[in-house]
């Protein structure tokens, strides 16, 4: 079965991932692997499968150019963002970074946008001036941490505003497009499944797949932020210090919408385990616990939930 594919696809949506197994079926044979330092497979200079990311305005155009494709979109559900978030910081562009371009702008965050080729990335350092009066230059180069968990705080906060929502919700709506929703890239039989209607044969790729799940450090991220939501809310104790400043600020987002009334949104240091958490929580001064006033402005979006400490 002779098909040219094309994948479209947000940053941080598996776009080459896909476009490499798909080039892998079409070869009938497992390629070198595609993957640079960081985990995303950007390493594909002999590609035959297309794979274009919409938020970028010169692959829309390529895009729009391309002809007689079967378009595969990599799409995903709101609940993922916060991992695209991460994605987007951590994984995107083409290695520069290293491991994790968040453990980048960590350090320094403006040699992070230094070594960024989008101009959005760059218009952070007048967004971060702008909300927190925080200014990044060459003689202040690292933004303290709460400061920037804060920054993706907010990021959490205003998610439909996102960029990379508008354009995820512009491919599911693309015509003749056969969607294919990142929780099914993630697990391996029903990739396999799905790539099986479109081939005559069954090709195992499954060593490459666990090595695509083992190098993503943004999944492990948000995944390890959901596992210490959950901690808390049933009494457990978990270490946190390994989350990245967006692991916080998820962590963070989700307590306030559970607490609803004790404030976590803007803490100067982050609890080393759920355990100081609770107690946190549990020893908060009754007479100071108050609703977010955002969420409470967007109560629809936030319900009150009543919890016993």
């Amino acid at each position: 079965m002779n098909k040219d594919f094309l994948v479209v696809h947000t940053p941080g949506a598996f776009g080459n991932y896909l476009g490499h197994i798909i080039d892998c079926h079409s070869a009938e044979k497992l390629l070198p692997l595609p993957f640079v330092e960081s985990g995303a497979s950007h390493d594909r200079p002999n590609s035959k499968t297309q794979s274009f990311d919409l938020v970028v305005p010169e692959e829309q155009i390529q895009f729009a150019q391309a002809k007689d494709k079967t378009v595969i979109g990599c799409v995903w559900d709101e609940s993922y963002f916060p991992y695209i978030l991460h994605a987007y910081y951590g994984r995107t562009n083409y290695g520069q970074y290293g491991k994790c371009g968040v453990a980048i702008l960590e350090e320094n965050f403006h040699q992070f946008t230094e070594m960024h080729d989008s101009q959005d990335v760059r218009q952070n350092i007048t967004v971060i001036k702008d909300f927190f009066g925080f200014e990044i230059n060459k003689e202040t180069q690292k933004v303290p941490r709460h400061v920037l968990r804060q920054f993706f705080w907010l990021q959490l906060f205003y998610y439909k505003d996102n960029k990379v929502i508008e354009v995820n919700n512009q491919i599911k709506l693309l015509p003749g497009v056969a969607l294919l929703g990142i929780d099914s890239i993630l697990d391996y039989n029903r990739l396999k499944l799905f790539l099986s209607t479109h081939f005559n044969f069954e090709l195992d790729f499954k060593q490459v797949h666990e090595q695509f799940l083992e190098r993503n450090q943004s999944l492990k991220d948000f995944n390890k932020s959901k596992q210490i939501v959950e901690a808390v809310k049933n009494n457990q104790n978990v270490d946190t210090r390994e989350l990245s400043v967006i692991g916080e600020a998820l962590v963070l987002y989700e307590l306030e919408k559970y607490f609803f009334d004790i404030p976590f949104f803007n803490i100067v240091q982050f609890f080393d385990n759920t355990q100081q958490i609770l107690d946190y929580a549990k020893y908060f001064p009754n007479v100071m616990k108050q609703p977010n006033k955002l969420y409470h402005q967007h109560y629809k979006r936030f319900p009150p939930l009543h919890v016993d400490i």
